[in-house]
This record gives structure tokens, C-alpha cells and sequence, in this order.
């Protein structure tokens, strides 16, 4: 079982949607004399932020691998062991992965094991260390360090280094090459030939037909492609077989693709015009799995037909265990990594904002507000309360049973936030932020919820509900009480239920810390100030019975407030059906189309209040009330602040986003009329020396950007991320954005031979994707890199990071860094 589980989690190392070879551990060690028999052997990892490592506690078959010490000649009997190797102390927590509570340790981890030499001659002790490392998404395999600790005089110990060849990630470049080719050439008669290419595609993977259409925003179709036509024609246009011929839905760039599995044959026919000229070309195709892909790849054929000489390199890429110097590559810079390990002052990614808390907290509170202003609600307080007071043998008792029926309303809330919350848990909850189904849904629940609000049918829930709490409300005491607050939650749900939902929707989707790692806290708090709201009018007024009689009478401004939180529910349901249609691409909404709707929700508010739009419920409207005035103003300016997001910024050719849209609105770049050519209109460099020589003359830092156009996690990184108006005005104003696209097919003036693979790079996309292997050892997107001008990486540079809180952390730690390098 466990060796099973070990194999998923050696899977899992990809599962975030980017290729990369991860390093998070380093070891070292020391020797420590106590006396002259006694010593102490140090053994010190420091973890990179966001992993772990865990302790040495076997938790069974369904947890992670114990970190494990063994020392070597213990049988020799030269030396003894004194005691157990000492960890650091600490208390379980809960593991995400592996769901359950486990001891581990994060940041700069000391275990020490004494030692007693027997023979005082003895030299040195060999030790190894076995462990696992995870985050809190997936786990490396597990891996072995050897340490070699020297007794002599005149050293200190030697640090450890790393011999077991266990690790999947010892070489410093390392690329998975999940598909290998052979080719060959058939002489169809005296001046036609067949180029055959052969694939054999690894379990899992997948490449794209040549049917594709390469001017999609997909994946790059699998082609044949000539360099230079003038000495031949084409016979016979490309063709494909394959065992495993998928046509379907593709989950990974949600679309319908075409795409070959376990093997493919791909067969083109050219007529030979003149045989002193060579024909040389490339077959190009793309490789993803589930979860991603690597960029575009073109391996290179040679056909002389004079000769009948024909060389393929079917090789693909291929490994080196040493940095190489960028030879022959005209993409090389000098890099500075100096920086690039360590925290900013130490501070870690991903700070908690406890001030987020306060603002879910009013948002809880005005939730709660409105609902006690419904007709479900407001004429239970006089009712509920009158019967405390008349019921209680003393005023005393009375304002007692209010608090405690105040107290059970606010429990009974906070308790149905935690049983939704518990259920799908924070992953799945803040999967909804970038599902495109999951937003259409709730887009379709808000409007639901409007039209319940507009008076056209009521939810309600269950009869039979609500008379077996009023039965059990009788009993009387505390438990009765408690029922009462119970009738009066289902009997207010028509109301309350839309506010709870929205509430419950928007606090659970931003993310954020958790219970035991799995229940988020924002939920929890967001009810706490709802039922607060709701709960505290009835204890106020059985403690002040009098103020009873100021209280406004029961009529039909409730149902405006009703009709008010519909038109609110409708807006929300845009805002939720603009991520959907983001996501997915559709275009159906984009930023101009969202913004005149909810200019038109503002308009129907403001026509509702003057009484020129009605609904079913709706009392007669016989005079403009000051109230109705002000309100209508106030709509009509909102109206006219929306309207200014169709202003245009000189500087981005696109529209500018009000601030109070920031974040609801589509971003400006998911425009009809102004398309933007950098994510988010931002302003963006396309090539590398350009953009380094604009970051120099400005004197800013460099946010290197390795995307592509067909990469779906990049373009969630631009719309759930840098949308953000904190992040986009940091890289806007801080930063010089240089997107180097690894998908680009614009020719290159002039190819050249990669000095890492050998390989002839073409267009402007293989450039960019050999740039990224020698500098960066990565080979797949989103990946970004935050440098000076001058070379220096100023922190880790992370890949597809959803947490835009983290992000933001990472944008600050570089613009920290470059401040304080401007300063020397």
C-alpha cells in the first residue's frame, strides 16, 4: 500500500498545472565534541518556503514516510549510540495531503544524535538520512542524504552530500521527454518520396493532429514543415494513422481537440524538382498530459537526392548534469542567483491579513441588517419580544430569555456555516473562484434568487420543518427557547436564505487561513456578524420594552428592501457569469457588455424608487418620499460613475477600470474594441534584450514573464491574479514586464543551434522556450522571474501560483530587494 501511495505522490509533483524540477531541501552538517569519547553529530535542513518535512513518527501505511537515520559500522562496535536521534519539538498538525495529523517540520530543521567512541582511533562515521518533502499540494519522492562526520582534530565535520542516486531531480536540467521518434524515407519512383515519422507517445500523454487549426488558442497541431520549396513539390499532402485517435472535449485547454495517444505515423509525399538541391525540414508537434504541457518541440530531417542520404534527429532533447554557457545561443545573460534563496528579512510568503477578517465581518453584519428589515423578519421582533416580557415571572427573566433566544439565533447560524463549509472543505471551496461551471452555477442560483426576491414565487422550505420546531419550541425552558430561534430560521428563509447564500459564496471563494486545515475561517465569521445583526435587536428590545413603540410599522417599504436586494443578486449573478465566460473564453461578456448591464441594474433601482417600475408585491407608490429622492440620486450617480469606466487611458489604448469595478469587472483587456496585446493592456516588452535595455533606462526591475499563447494556467494567473488591482498597479508601476511567449511562430531572422540541445531553433517561440532551459531549467509555463537589469534574480522565482495574496508577497519581496540594491 504504501509503495502505491508513494507512486501517486511522485505523480502529484506535476499536478500544478507547470513542469518544473524541484529542489526545496538543503542538508548540511557538523561535528560537535562533548568530551573526549563524546560527540554529537548535527545534521541541518533548511526547507524552502511552503514545504515540509516530516518527523520521525511511522504514522502508518496511509501517511508519508518517516524521516529515518541510520548509521553505518554500528556492528564494528567502535562506537555506541547514546540514546535516539533528538528531534525538534512540536505538535501535530493537520496535513492537507494526507488528510490526517502529523508531526512535521518547516524552515531551518536541527536533528543531533550523540555518539560514545569505543575506539578512540577510529576516523570517521558514515550516516544516511531518509525522507520525503511535500507542500501543501503534492510530495517528492523519497530520498536519501549520506554524510561522512570526521573525528580529527584539525576539521570540523564534512558536509553531507548527496550519493544515493535515488532522487528524480539530481541533475541541475532535467526535462521530461514523453514522446520518442524514429524516421525514415520510401522511394516511391524515380522522383517521388514518402517521409515517414513514427512516434511512440509515453502512457498518458498525448500530441495534436495536423487537423488542428494553428490559429487557435490551443494546442500547436502536429506538422511537417519545409524550409525551403524551390527544388521540389508537394505529392501527397501530410497524412495520420494511429492506434488511439481521440476527438472530444480536452479538459486541459477546454476545448474540442483531435489528439493522438501511444503512437502515431505521420506520412508526407513530395515530387523532387531538382536533386542538386537538398530538402531540409522539421516535423514539429506539441506534448501534454492531463494537467499540462511542454513547449512546442521541432526535431529536423535532411534529404539529399542526389546522394539518397537521409538523416532525421528523432533524439529529442537531451540531458545535462552541468550549466552550460549558452554557446551559440544568442538569447544568453549573465545571472546572478545569489539572492534568489532567501526570504525577504525573513518575512514568508503569503502573510496572513487579518484586517480581510473585519471587512467579512461587516460585510456579515450589513447582511444581517437587511435581512432583520424583511418582512420574514422585522414583524417577529415586536411579536417575539412582547411574548418574553408577558411570559416571564420578572422583567429580569424576560431580557435573560432574550439574550439566551439571541444567543441560540447566533449559534444556529454560526453552526450551519461550519457544516457547509466543513462539507466541501477550503479546497473545493476555492476551486469555485476558477471553475467555470461552478460560477455559472451560482450566476444561475443569484438570478433564481432575484426573481424570489421580485416577488414572483417564494422559497420556502418544508411544511413539516416548520411545525415539528414550533411543537418542540412548546417544551418550554432552554431547549424551548432554542427551538423558537430554530422556527424563526426556517420560517425566515425566503428571505434570509439568498443573503446567507451570498454570503456564505463570497467569503468561502477569497481563500484564506483555515480550522485543522480544511474549514475556512472567512465563512465562520462572515455568519458570526450576520446573525449578530439578527439576534441583537430582539435582546435590546426585551431589555428596553419602550423602545418598541418607536420602532417604523410593518408595510410595503419592506418589499422594497426586498426588491433592492434582488436587483443586487442580479449584479452578483453577472459578476459570477464574467469569471465563467472568462475562464472558458466565450467572449459573451466582455468588459463593455458587463458594464452596461450593471448600468442598467442601477437604472432599474433608480426608476424602482420613483415608482415608475413595479413588481407583483409592490404597494401602490402615491408621492416621491425624501427617502425615494435620495436614494434615486444616489443611483443616478452611480450610474454616472459607472459610466466613466468607457473612458480610454492614452497610455494602455484600452479602458479604465473604476475603482469600486476593480475586481468585479472584467479586466479592460477582455474588450471588443480594445483587444489587448499584453495581458490586461498592460504594457508589456515581447523580447528579452529590449526589455532589459527599457528596465535599465528606467531604472526598475525586470518581471520576467515565460507564457504562451495556448497556456491555459497562464491565462488564469492573468485573470484570477493580476487582475487584482494591487498586483496589476505593482507590475504596471514597479516592474518592466517582459512576456516572453514559448508558442510564438513568428520566424526568427536568422536560426540558430540551441548550445543545450543541439537542436535548430526556428521561430521566435524556440528561442524563447531555449532561453528558458539554459537560465531557469524549466521547460513549461507560466513561470516568473523577478531580476535587475543588471542580472540579479532578487528572489525564488515561482510558476503558476493561484494565492494572490502569495503573489503579491513575491512582487513586494522584489520591489524590497531592488530598493535596498539601489541604495549600495
Amino acid at each position: 500500500m504504501k509503495n502505491f501511495i508513494l507512486s501517486i505522490l511522485t505523480l502529484l509533483i506535476f499536478a500544478s498545472g507547470y513542469s518544473q524540477i524541484f529542489d526545496p531541501i538543503k542538508w548540511q552538517s557538523d561535528v560537535e565534541k562533548i568530551d573526549d569519547q563524546t560527540y554529537r553529530l548535527h545534521f541541518t535542513a533548511t526547507l524552502d518556503a511552503g514545504w515540509y518535512l516530516y518527523a520521525q513518527q511511522d504514522v502508518g501505511d496511509e501517511g508519508p514516510i518517516p524521516t529515518e537515520f541510520e548509521f553505518k559500522g554500528l556492528d564494528s562496535g567502535q562506537y555506541n549510540l547514546i540514546g535516539s536521534t533528538v528531534e525538534p519539538e512540536g505538535d501535530p498538525i493537520f496535513d492537507p495531503i494526507f488528510e490526517m495529523m502529523i508531526k512535521k517540520f518547516e524552515g531551518v530543521v536541527q536533528f543531533y544524535q550523540d555518539i560514545k567512541l569505543v575506539d578512540s582511533d577510529l576516523a570517521y562515521i558514515d550516516a544516511e538520512v531518509y525522507y520525503m518533502v511535500c507542500d501543501d499540494e503534492k510530495c517528492l519522492p523519497p530520498d536519501l542524504m549520506e554524510f561522512r562526520f570526521v573525528f580529527d582534530e584539525n576539521e570540523t565535520g564534512q558536509q553531507g552530500v548527496n550519493l544515493g542516486g535515488m532522487s528524480l531531480f539530481m541533475d541541475d536540467t532535467q526535462f521530461e521527454n514523453p514522446v520518442s521518434w524514429t524516421g525514415k524515407l520510401i522511394g516511391v519512383s524515380d522522383d517521388v518520396y514518402t517521409f515517414v515519422f513514427d512516434a511512440v507517445i509515453d502512457e498518458g500523454w498525448s500530441i495534436y493532429s495536423h487537423k488542428m487549426d494553428p490559429d487557435l488558442l490551443g494546442p500547436l497541431p502536429t506538422e511537417v514543415v519545409f524550409n525551403d520549396y524551390t527544388g521540389f513539390e508537394i505529392f501527397k499532402e501530410i497524412s495520420e494513422t494511429g492506434s488511439n485517435i481521440f476527438a472530444g472535449f480536452d479538459e486541459l485547454f477546454e476545448m474540442e481537440t483531435i489528439k493522438l495517444r501511444d503512437d502515431g505515423r505521420f506520412e508526407i509525399s513530395v515530387r523532387v524538382l531538382d536533386k542538386s538541391k537538398p530538402i531540409t525540414g522539421f516535423i514539429e508537434f506539441m506534448a501534454c498530459d492531463d494537467e499540462k504541457c511542454l513547449p512546442p518541440t521541432g526535431l529536423d530531417f535532411t534529404f539529399n537526392p542526389e546522394t539518397g542520404e537521409f538523416i532525421f534527429e528523432g533524439e529529442g532533447l537531451k540531458s545535462s548534469s552541468n550549466r552550460v554557457t549558452g554557446e551559440g545561443t544568442p538569447v544568453y545573460y549573465e545571472f546572478d542567483y545569489t539572492l534568489a534563496n532567501s526570504n525577504c528579512d525573513g518575512s514568508e510568503i503569503a502573510k496572513e491579513d487579518s484586517s480581510n477578517f473585519w471587512w467579512v465581518f461587516i460585510a456579515g453584519f450589513l447582511g444581517g441588517l437587511l435581512a432583520l428589515l424583511t418582512p420574514c423578519v422585522f414583524p417577529m421582533v415586536p411579536l417575539t419580544v412582547s411574548f418574553f416580557t408577558k411570559s416571564s415571572t420578572s422583567k429580569a427573566k424576560g431580557i435573560k430569555n432574550a439574550i439566551i433566544y439571541g444567543v441560540s439565533i447566533i449559534v444556529i447560524y454560526v453552526i450551519l456555516g461550519l457544516f457547509i463549509t466543513a462539507i466541501f472543505g477550503a479546497d473545493a471551496l476555492n476551486l469555485l473562484s476558477t471553475n467555470a461551471w461552478f460560477n455559472l452555477a451560482f450566476a444561475v442560483l443569484f438570478i433564481v434568487f432575484a426573481i424570489s426576491f421580485f416577488g414572483y414565487f417564494e422559497i420556502t422550505l418544508p411544511t413539516a420543518w416548520v411545525s415539528q420546531t414550533d411543537k418542540a419550541s412548546n417544551q418550554g425552558g432552554l431547549l424551548g427557547i432554542f427551538f423558537m430561534a430554530f422556527t424563526l430560521a426556517l420560517v425566515s428563509f425566503s428571505c434570509t436564505g439568498p443573503i446567507i447564500g451570498t454570503l456564505l459564496v463570497e467569503t468561502a471563494v477569497g481563500g484564506g487561513p483555515t480550522l485543522f486545515g480544511r474549514i475556512p475561517i472567512g465563512p465562520l465569521i462572515g455568519m458570526f456578524g450576520f446573525s449578530l445583526a439578527l439576534a441583537l435587536p430582539f435582546a435590546l428590545f426585551a431589555a428596553f420594552p419602550g423602545w418598541l413603540n418607536s420602532m417604523p410599522k410593518s408595510g410595503g417599504w419592506m418589499n422594497n428592501i426586498k426588491v433592492t436586494l434582488g436587483f443586487i443578486e442580479i449584479a452578483l449573478a453577472l459578476k459570477f457569469l464574467s469569471i465563467a465566460d472568462m475562464i472558458m473564453g466565450w467572449k459573451i461578456l466582455p468588459y463593455e457588455l458587463f458594464l452596461i448591464l450593471w448600468i442598467l441594474c442601477a437604472l432599474g433601482m433608480m426608476f424602482y424608487f420613483l415608482g415608475i417600475l413595479k413588481f407583483p408585491l409592490d404597494s401602490p407608490v402615491k408621492k416621491i418620499t425624501l427617502t425615494r429622492s435620495v436614494l434615486s440620486v444616489s443611483m443616478l450617480a452611480l450610474v454616472v460613475y459607472m459610466a466613466m469606466g468607457f473612458k480610454v487611458s492614452d497610455q494602455t489604448n484600452g479602458f479604465i477600470t473604476p475603482n469600486l469595478l476593480s475586481g468585479l469587472a472584467p479586466p479592460a483587456g477582455h474588450s471588443y474594441i480594445f483587444p489587448g496585446k499584453c495581458p490586461l493592456n498592460l504594457n508589456c516588452i515581447k523580447d528579452f534584450q529590449e526589455g532589459i535595455a527599457y528596465a535599465k533606462s528606467a531604472n526598475k526591475p525586470v518581471l520576467i514573464d515565460f507564457t504562451g499563447h495556448g497556456c491555459v494556467n497562464c491565462r488564469r494567473m492573468e485573470d484570477q491574479v493580476w487582475s487584482d488591482p494591487e498586483i496589476y498597479n505593482s507590475i504596471s508601476n514597479d516592474y518592466v514586464l517582459i512576456s516572453l511567449y514559448v508558442d510564438e511562430r513568428s520566424p526568427l531572422d536568422e536560426a540558430y543551434t540551441s548550445a543545450l540541445s543541439g537542436r535548430q531553433m526556428r521561430n521566435v517561440g524556440n528561442k524563447w522556450a531555449d532561453f528558458q532551459a539554459i537560465h531557469f531549467n524549466r521547460n513549461s509555463q507560466p513561470y516568473y522571474v523577478l531580476a535587475t537589469p543588471d542580472g540579479e534574480i532578487l528572489n525564488q522565482p515561482v510558476g503558476y501560483l493561484p494565492d494572490k495574496t502569495a503573489f503579491n508577497d513575491f512582487l513586494n519581496c522584489g520591489k524590497e530587494r531592488f530598493s535596498e540594491l539601489s541604495k549600495k
